[in-house]
């Protein structure tokens, strides 16, 4: 099922591979203020995303595990993507 999956999205993969922004930031040439408003809007994201993950944790539709599961995902958006980013902000 999972290669289906992949197989399905392949053209979208090799679109977004191939994109000016994200090309620019894999080879270094990106523009360094558009890295920087990049950096901010990802963690802006990052916030609302742990925010929603943890309403979704909090919902009495879905199981105990899920509901872990969940709370995990958005520990991990609010610590390990967030240390990253403040590493950016320092700078």
């Amino acid at each position: 099922m999972t290669d289906s999956f992949w197989k399905a999205a392949e053209p979208l993969i090799k679109i977004t591979e191939t994109h000016p922004f994200l090309v620019a930031m894999v080879d270094g040439t990106l523009n360094e203020e558009n890295f920087k408003y990049y950096v901010i809007q990802d963690a802006l994201y990052l916030k609302d995303f742990a925010l929603g993950l943890r309403t979704l944790a909090k919902s009495s539709d879905i199981s105990e595990a899920d509901s872990k599961r969940l709370s995990e995902f958005a520990h991990g958006a609010e610590v390990a993507e967030m240390e990253l980013h403040n590493s950016f902000f320092k700078k």
